[in-house]
């Protein structure tokens, strides 16, 4: 059998499983745009923009042009639908980020997976997630794998912990300009380097993850990282005990409280899902949605309006839910024992452009 019938014959068993697992409880399959007049504002994507031009009237073309953008994900979309009454959704299909490098683990236009459970923590999130993956697994019939292992029990560690454990002390102090002690004291709410946070992360984070025999759930994320997600306080008892508003070390255990429900699914060092509980308060994300607009305006980002529908929708009430996105190329990639998206890809995006 010739290398691109492997090819298909793979994605096609794996997006089968994917769905059937889904339809069996119950979600429905959702067709929602790709192109869109505007966006969620997420600071750390950059965005495909176009335009759509205007009509050609007795052989002139019109002068309206209307800007529009390919989008990153389907959640705005899906979102309005579980406003509307939907039910647990999903969609599966393409989706596209701009300013990614051309690598082994990145395509500009790329196959998304994203579903909403309704009445769902993201810890039962994580759970289903678990059950799907080796439902996929066990899906596949054709020989000459070598899939990663998906040995149980899976790990969980939280963004804290994971910072604690691998990020080398030296880093931390550096980042926080001295002030602090140890890494035990490291309180991620005061990362207001982004891109600093970033680095560290993928040096040092990313490449124990995942790799010891069993996928890692990384969980409880910074509040600032998770515009999107539900936060919550997981520690009052510290923070009552907060007495000097001005210590450096109290003000990080009081900071250190607050996160977002928010996490990461790792196997082999490959990030294949994020997702979180959902910020369901529309004043806090457009809170969130005006300081993610800033934060863009900074790092000098394509500009593009604001989905202020989305904000509309959230204020007739979306059910309380949880929903995740997975990254369906890379999970065909690790499913099938391959070290790069271009070999599950029938036509990758740095061989369409021609890059190196």
């Amino acid at each position: 059998m010739s290398d691109i019938k492997f090819k298909l014959l793979h994605r096609q068993q794996i997006t089968q499983s994917l769905r059937s697992f889904l339809f069996q409880r119950g979600y429905l399959e959702a067709d929602v745009p790709v192109l869109v007049p505007s966006l969620i504002p997420e600071s750390y994507l950059e965005v495909f923009e176009t335009s759509i031009k205007g009509p050609t009237i007795n052989h002139q073309l019109s002068t309206d042009n209307y800007k529009a953008y390919l989008t990153a994900s389907p959640e705005a979309y899906l979102k309005r639908l579980l406003v509307a009454g939907s039910g647990n959704v999903f969609y599966l299909g393409k989706a596209f980020r701009n300013g990614e490098p051309f690598g082994p683990m990145h395509n500009h236009e790329f196959t998304i997976l994203e579903w909403y459970k309704i009445g769902a923590s993201y810890r039962s999130l994580m759970a289903e997630i678990e059950e799907m993956v080796r439902s996929v697994l066990e899906g596949l019939t054709l020989t000459g794998l070598n899939p990663a292992s998906l040995s149980s029990p899976w790990e969980y560690i939280t963004m804290q912990e994971a910072f604690e454990r691998f990020v080398p002390k030296d880093e931390i102090v550096k980042l926080l300009n001295g002030q602090i002690a140890d890494n035990s004291n490291i309180a991620l709410e005061q990362f207001n380097n982004s891109v600093e946070f970033d680095r560290l992360y993928v040096q040092y984070i990313e490449p124990n993850l995942g790799t010891r025999g069993k996928p890692t759930f990384v969980i409880d994320f910074p509040t600032w990282q998770s515009p999107l997600a539900k936060s919550r306080i997981t520690n009052h008892e510290s923070r009552n005990k907060r007495t000097d508003k001005h210590s450096i070390r109290d003000t990080r255990c009081e900071m250190r409280d607050v996160v977002a429900e928010r996490f990461e699914l790792y196997i082999n060092g490959i990030e294949l899902i994020n997702g979180w509980t959902e910020l369901a308060d529309w004043k806090k994300q457009q809170d969130n949605f005006d300081a993610e607009q800033q934060e863009r305006t900074v790092q000098n980002k394509t500009p593009y309006p604001a989905d202020t529908g989305f904000i509309e929708a959230l204020r007739k009430g979306m059910p309380e839910c949880s929903g995740c996105a997975m990254g369906v190329d890379r999970l065909i990639m690790v499913l099938t024992g391959k070290k790069t998206l271009d070999e599950v890809i029938a036509f990758p995006t740095k061989d369409l452009f021609k890059t190196r």
